[in-house]
């Protein structure tokens, strides 16, 4: 397969969000052919979107399956009362407090390294955040993501293997790449209400330096690659 087509396959934040979008179309135009009643389904089922969110968090960072399940449970316990099958309204709110409070104890308490990446790097994050590091002197790019969130991936212990393209969607979030001085880094892609930013030292590359594409899309948030 095609590196970039296999990068697009490979983007759970690009997959996720577009999803959502023709979903929305899609209900809409069935709405006003008279098929269904958009009000109904958007407030019947919208917690599904939380849901598959936790899910896709879970499949591409079992690591921070704490997050994942959290975000899960919160959409699963939403869809049970939407689809009048319990009541969760009475205990819902103050378990998410409970919560926020238990991470704003502990959550910092200790400064955890980075997660290690390997050769290559396939990153969702949602209402979450990660530090992903990576070692390896074949790093090959893959894929990050941040919808309503935010991502680092720190690369100045790494080496790039050629061809290496790195993926990043970012839709009101921001996601940060750290590269060691001396690597050629080119960036281009789409933003939409939002950008994307090369601060490397570019002019003081010499010809043959390690090299890194970066393809990115930014919608109402940023992209931004550094030293």
């Amino acid at each position: 397969m095609d590196r970039t087509l296999k990068g697009a396959f490979m983007n759970w934040g690009r997959i996720y969000f577009g999803t959502l979008i023709v979903a929305v179309g899609v209900i809409l135009l069935m709405d006003n052919a008279d098929m269904l009643d958009a009000g109904d389904v958007f407030g019947t089922w919208w917690p599904a979107a939380v849901i598959v969110a936790g899910l896709l968090m879970l499949i591409s960072n079992p690591v921070h399956w704490v997050a994942a399940t959290i975000v899960t449970a919160i959409g699963a316990a939403f869809l049970l009362s939407t689809l009048d099958i319990a009541d969760v309204s009475d205990f819902l709110w103050p378990a998410v407090i409970v919560v926020i409070g238990l991470v704003v104890i502990f959550g910092r308490g200790s400064r955890r390294s980075p997660a290690e990446l390997g050769d290559e790097v396939n990153s969702f994050n949602i209402f979450s955040g990660s530090e992903l590091a990576s070692h390896s002197k074949e790093f090959s790019g893959g894929s990050v993501s941040t919808v309503f969130g935010g991502a680092e991936i720190d690369l100045t212990d790494a080496l790039p293997a050629p061809d290496a393209q790195l993926d990043c969607f970012t839709a009101f979030g921001g996601i940060e790449v750290i590269v060691p001085s001396g690597w050629h880094v080119t960036i281009g892609g789409l933003p939409l209400f939002g950008g994307f930013e090369n601060a490397t030292t570019r002019d003081t590359v010499p010809a043959g330096a390690p090299a890194l594409n970066i393809n990115a899309t930014a919608i109402f948030g940023a992209v931004e690659v550094k030293h």
